[in-house]
């Protein structure tokens, strides 16, 4: 893998694994934004370019299939912010699921990923509510705009505290074509605005 793709694929995960917004939020406080990567606005550069990349739109992940657990979501594209924050779904943040853009579509050699939220302000469930119920075997589906529907099964199920999560395993895998699923899971940390634990779910390409 290139230095620069490892790189940003670093910085994602960072983002994405203190998704501040997929906990459990109280009913009476507002929406909490996702939290700043801590190298922004660090001395020194503080982004890299995105890696350059073969445009490929017919590869595009547009929808992400679960059968096991009732889950037919649409896929939108995400990446980062002009503020250095990674982007959620925003056409609809609770149904949809998050295609890391600037990594692998899930058709090729890699790590592709796509997150999700666990619930919504108030707690009540959204997309990946049901994820920590996923099985060793289950089969996930991604069917992209060109039509092709490809067969993903999971081989791995694990939670990590945030600090803790394997980065290279997670966005750096190149010994095949993986699929990973993330979202939060665990105990609501109310003076954190987070939950204590994140699950993430490997699936490789049958």
């Amino acid at each position: 893998m290139r230095a620069g793709r490892l790189i940003e694929h670093c910085l994602a995960l960072v983002i994405v694994l203190t998704l501040a917004a997929c906990g459990s939020v109280p009913a009476s406080a507002p929406e909490v934004p996702v939290v700043r990567s801590p190298h922004a606005g660090s001395a020194g550069p503080t982004s890299t370019a995105l890696p350059t990349r073969t445009v490929n739109t017919a590869a595009d992940p547009i929808r992400l299939i679960i059968p096991s657990l009732g889950i037919n979501a649409h896929v939108e594209k995400v990446s980062f912010q002009q503020n250095g924050d990674m982007a959620t779904p925003s056409l609809n943040p609770w149904e949809d699921v998050g295609w890391y853009e600037a990594g692998p579509h899930p058709s090729e050699h890699g790590s592709a990923v796509i997150d999700g939220h666990l619930d919504r302000p108030g707690g009540s469930p959204a997309v990946f509510w049901r994820l920590r119920q996923i099985q060793v075997g289950d089969i996930v589906l991604v069917e992209n705009k060109g039509g092709k529907t490809l067969h993903f099964h999971v081989t791995r199920v694990a939670f990590y505290a945030p600090q803790d999560a394997p980065i290279q395993d997670i966005f750096g895998n190149g010994g095949g074509t993986y699929l990973n699923l993330i979202t939060c899971a665990g105990d609501w940390i109310p003076d954190q605005h987070q939950t204590n634990q994140r699950l993430v779910v490997y699936t490789v390409l049958n």
